[in-house]
């Protein structure tokens, strides 16, 4: 059984390696970076809906707070329960409705302004 030296070895995969990697042409690297530009930009627009709908959210989640009635025991129940309760039942309500999409505030905050300015 002959013995390879573990030069001889390496030496050997260096060769394979060189033989079987080689680089892509360049209208492959335009087109992986055409990608990732669209895919980055999918991801903010993505990223800039999801921090609309949190923004709406905490928006109907302090409002619909002011509108619960404060005398609702016999409702939630008393005591801290009850209070835990009436919070479950808005912040989900506020949740609900701001990807439902139906009050608005999201796409408001969202939407480029008409003449192409950001906000200045």
């Amino acid at each position: 059984m002959p013995i390879i030296s573990p030069t001889a070895a390496a030496d050997q995969a260096m060769w394979t390696a060189r033989q079987t990697v080689r680089p892509a042409p360049s209208a492959d690297v335009r087109s992986v970076d055409a990608a990732a530009q669209e895919q980055t930009g999918q991801t903010q627009k993505s990223k800039a809906k999801e921090a609309g709908q949190q923004f709406e959210a905490m928006y109907l989640r302090q409002m619909l707070e002011e509108w619960m009635p404060k005398d609702s025991e016999s409702l939630f129940g008393d005591g801290t329960a009850g209070t835990v309760w009436r919070g479950m039942m808005v912040d989900t309500l506020a949740t609900t409705l701001s990807k439902s999409g139906t009050i608005g505030i999201a796409q408001m905050i969202i939407k480029p302004e008409p003449d192409g300015s950001r906000g200045q």
